[in-house]
């Protein structure tokens, strides 16, 4: 090398010595420049990589809102049944109630006197509630007839109240007084 370098005249040698400076300033603006790039190539991954998580985290509340929609709108049908299969029809007034009523004294077999109705408005005018007092005549063995009946009703019918008054020791009939609610949707 040192012997091909002494092949060339000065002119040559300077001109050799400035292609290389040249050279070395083009390397040394090369690193820096791409030494730029590279950060900034970093920051836009690391920023790519945050909206890449954003948009994630976005779709997974999209899905959480349009799971928690459907399950409104199901509770919004469920209402919508619920209020025509379980509560009593406030436009029939009592008829449907007395009728109920009818059909499971018949179906436990139970003698009923002194039926007298309570009104009263629940929740800001929302909900009516009806209680049906009256005196229950029967047997054990009925008045859990009468029970199961009342609890498969598909009308909210809840027992609100039994009375056992003082019976005689050995009776076999018992007279209690029963109070049933039924729920209106005003």
């Amino acid at each position: 090398m040192k012997r091909l370098y002494r092949l060339l005249n000065a002119k040559e040698r300077r001109t050799l010595g400035v292609l290389a400076g040249a050279l070395g300033f083009v390397l040394l603006v090369l690193v820096f420049v791409a030494g730029g790039e590279m950060r900034r190539f970093r920051r836009a991954d690391a920023s790519t990589r945050k909206l890449a998580a954003d948009a994630a985290k976005a779709d997974a509340a999209r899905a959480e809102a349009g799971a928690e929609a459907r399950r409104w709108e199901q509770a919004t049908r469920d209402l919508a049944r619920l209020r025509t299969e379980r509560f009593y029809d406030e436009a029939r007034e009592i008829r449907d109630l007395r009728t109920d009523l009818e059909r499971i004294f018949n179906e436990a077999g139970a003698r009923v006197t002194k039926i007298a109705y309570r009104y009263s408005d629940l929740g800001k005018g929302k909900m009516r509630k009806v209680v049906a007092a009256f005196t229950f005549g029967g047997t054990y063995v009925g008045l859990k007839r009468f029970l199961s009946i009342v609890e498969r009703s598909p009308k909210f019918l809840t027992l609100e109240r039994i009375d056992f008054p003082l019976s005689s020791p050995g009776a076999s009939v018992l007279q209690l007084k029963i109070e049933l609610a039924a729920y209106y949707e005003i």
